[in-house]
């Protein structure tokens, strides 16, 4: 009996650790907040001009630069130091979140 609570104990451990892994990379940021700075920093009318055409396609094509969630942020803050867009540096998270909910998926 001890044997199988230990195992069980064990198991939970194993569990706890592999539910942290895939844990959300941006926990204290709101997806649909980040679309609507998204938005209204009109980032998709720069990923147009540099795509010709789907401004959405930098996110999915296979030769993206961003390859995990710490990449991404990273990227965001760059767009935006580099356009001016005028995105408070609490929003880069929330921005971070919706780009990775809508295309980047990272756990």
């Amino acid at each position: 009996m001890k044997l199988v609570i230990k195992c069980l104990m064990a198991i939970t451990v194993i569990l706890s650790f592999s539910t942290a892994a895939q844990a959300d990379p941006f926990p204290n940021a709101d997806p649909k907040v980040g679309k609507k700075r998204f938005d209204e920093a009109k980032c998709n009318a720069c990923h147009v001009s540099l795509m010709g055409g789907d401004g959405n396609r930098i996110f999915t094509r296979p030769e993206r630069k961003v390859k995990d969630a710490q990449a991404l942020a990273k990227m965001v803050r760059f767009c935006v130091s580099q356009t001016g867009a005028g995105i408070f540096p609490e929003d880069i998270d929330h921005i971070a979140a919706y780009l990775n909910r809508d295309f980047y998926k990272f756990k």
